[in-house]
This record gives C-alpha cells, structure tokens and sequence, in this order.
C-alpha cells in the first residue's frame, strides 16, 4: 500500500491539535493500571492525543505516551499502537492494535476504515473498543450532550455535541430562556421547556429533523419533562391544580384535549420527576419541610425518602442508565455539590472535588462518568469520583441546563 505523507494526512484530516479541549482538573491516576499510547505511524498527532484525553477522562487508567513501542518503560500493563493510511478509492485506514505488554499477548487487532472528514469519530469508535476489552463495559465515547445556554442577551440555544464538547451544533435558538433537557432513549428526540408563549411549555424535538411539537400547555406552569423508558408518555410537573404535582401524559401534539393523568401528589411542591427502565419515579419535594428526593412507582406506591441523613436540600435527582444508581445536587453550608448514591447500600459520596455551583447531572450511557455543569463550566467526574475533567471549548456567557444521551 503506498504510503501517506504526514503533511498529506494533516491536510486531509483537517486537525492540528494546537490546543486541547479536556482538562484533568482533579484527582490522581498514579495508581492505576498503566496504560501505553504509542504514536501511530503516518499520524499527525491527533490519534494518539485522542485516545490519550478519552482514557483519562474514565479515571480508570495510568496513561504514558511514548513515541515508539521501544520506549515502553517497565511495568506498563497495555499499549496502545497503530498507523493511519489512505486507501486507494482515498478513504483512509487506522489500523490499531492492543497488547498485554506484560504477557506479550495481542488483545485486539483490528482495521477501521472511514471518511476522512470523520477521524475523530473513527478514534472514539476506537477508544470505545479497547475500552469494553479492558473493561468488559461498553464505551461512550461516541454518545452526545445536551446543553441549554444563554450565548448572549436575551439569545438562549439547545447545543447538541460529542460528549468530549467537540462539534457543537445548534438546534433552537429563541429569545426566550430553555431549561429541563430530557433525552428519549433512542437519543433521536430531545424534551425541553421554553417561555416562547410567556410562560413554561413543555416542547418535543426531532433532532434529524428538527420539526417540534407543543407537549404539554396545560394551564399554569408546564416543566420538568421525562420521557418514560418507550419514549410513548412523558412525565411532567403541572400547576394546574393546587401546588405543583407530576402528571404523565402522551408524547404528542398536545391540543385542548389533552388529558394528564396524576402521578404524584405527595407534597405541596413534587418535581423534577425521573423513571427508571424498571418504572421507579425519583423526584424532588417539600413534603418534608425542604427539598428532598424520594422514590416511588408507577403503580402509585407511597413514596420514600432516600436521602436520609444528607442536609436540608438535596435536589435534581437522576437514575443511571442501569438504575442501580442516582446522581443528585447536595446544598452544605452554601456549596451545591454533585453527588452519586448507590442505592442497594444507600452509600452516597460528591464526586466534584472544590465544587461550588453545580448543577443537573446525568449518567453517561454506561454510568461510568458523570456530566454537570459548575460557575458555567462543563463538567465530567468519573462515578468514584477520583478524576474530574473540565470540557474547556464550550464556552458560553451562562450554562442553564446539561443532559448526557442515554444511547452510545
């Protein structure tokens, strides 16, 4: 095959890697299994710095660059290693392979081919494969967020991008403020409020398409959507009757004769609703006297306080994918913190190290990281919360609300 120049390969795939969008801002890898990258042959530097910022984002990995496997130091567990190289029809090529360097065995060897307009696509793809090798847990370095933001004055967006803040892309733009991001499981829709007609609304929007619907427009305040694990219902907060309660209703174009069916009516104040695959309801209420999370069902069983014995405000509560977990802000002598809980052992711990503002977060798709947003920065913390890592290019005047994609 004939070879590629490295001039050549930078033009065509179109990145210089001057900067870096991540940044580890918190905690210590020392420890951890040590993981080499070596420079893949042909590449500019861009394969190589990817797959080195998508493995420190987990937390789970020592990683050392070297720019040969001959320089690989004593007591690295795994290298990483490969070459870039353009087909005869242009389409180019990462070869790349996976080795136990300890026992010398090749754990994956492999071929990706793809247009070269998506190399950074190809890596994440990459990373998300030898990432399940070692870890026998699926990748996520190909899903998506969400953010809701205010770009300037009276300018709010929805911005669609790749979980590490790269490809932003914006789906709405409105004068008016956007909050309460709720992603279907399909990742093909995407539920939002907006003040456009002067007061909370609740909006569906096809995200191919970007056709939308009014959901919910039931008199008074319409908020808090949640799509139910089929995407066919959503969970909303109404004030239509006394107090604020949850209602579920159909995911469609709401008319005047639509009907929301009662869900919870615990406290004076029941919001921020989120439903589990297995169709158990966490959500936010004063029932207690101040914002507590409790958890309930569909089948209206009565509902249960599940943070017991943290504060006075705990709010925004979030399943993870597997729902064996939640994800919550913890309000303590001033400071909003972004906390996750197991809920067998009911052991809860923050995972954002010097946080001061946090809020909404959510689980990456496999619940091994953990997205929120702080002071309008973004924000990733693996779930132990050993490592946090700052998205630098996603830079906006406010960040109102953040979601991560529950598919891959």
């Amino acid at each position: 095959m004939k070879k590629i120049s490295l001039l050549l390969l930078m033009s065509l795939c179109g990145y210089t890697y001057a900067d870096q969008n991540i940044e580890i801002v918190g905690g210590n890898s020392a420890g951890n299994p040590k993981l080499a990258i070596v420079s893949f042959t042909n590449e500019s530097g861009n394969i190589s710095d990817e797959l080195t910022n998508d493995f420190k984002v987990t937390g789970e990995f020592n990683v050392l660059n070297y720019a040969n496997a001959d320089a690989i130091e004593s007591g690295v567990q795994y290298s990483i290693s490969g070459a870039i190289s353009q087909t005869a029809d242009g389409q180019m090529q990462l070869k790349y392979k996976l080795t136990n360097v300890l026992t010398n065995q090749v754990m994956l060897d492999q071929t990706a081919a793809f247009n070269s307009k998506f190399l950074r696509k190809a890596v994440h793809a990459v990373s998300n494969n030898i990432y399940q090798k070692l870890t026998n847990t699926p990748g996520a370095f190909t899903s998506r967020i969400a953010l809701t933001v205010e770009e300037a004055p009276k300018k709010y967006s929805i911005v669609i991008a790749d979980y590490d803040g790269y490809n932003p892309k914006t789906i709405l733009t409105t004068a008016h403020p956007i909050t309460s991001l709720a992603w279907d499981k399909s990742g093909q829709y995407l539920s939002y409020v907006t003040y456009e007609t002067g007061k909370p609304v609740v909006y569906v929007q096809n995200l191919q398409s970007g056709n939308r619907y009014i959901a919910a427009n039931f008199n008074g305040s319409n908020s808090s959507p949640v799509f139910t694990p089929d995407s066919q219902k959503l969970l909303v907060t109404l004030s239509k009757d006394y107090g604020s309660h949850i209602y579920m209703v159909n995911n469609g174009k709401y008319t005047s004769a639509s009907h929301a069916s009662p869900i919870v009516n615990f406290g004076t104040i029941d919001t921020e609703a989120d439903i589990s695959k297995n169709g158990k309801v966490l959500f936010t209420t004063d029932h207690d006297g101040g914002p507590q999370i409790f958890l309930t069902d569909l089948n209206g069983s009565t509902p249960m306080r599940i943070t017991q014995g943290l504060g006075k405000y705990n709010t925004t509560a979030r399943f993870s994918n597997d729902a064996g977990k939640i994800t919550f802000i913890n309000r303590n002598n001033g400071v909003f913190q972004t906390y996750v809980m197991d809920l067998t052992t009911q052991a809860a711990y923050p995972v954002s190290p010097n946080a001061h503002h946090d809020i909404s977060p959510s689980f990456a798709p496999n619940d091994k990281l953990v997205l929120f947003s702080s002071d309008d920065s973004i924000y990733i913390s693996n779930v132990t919360g050993t490592t946090l890592t700052k998205l630098n290019n996603l830079n906006y005047m406010h960040i109102i609300d953040q979601r991560w994609a529950k598919n891959f």
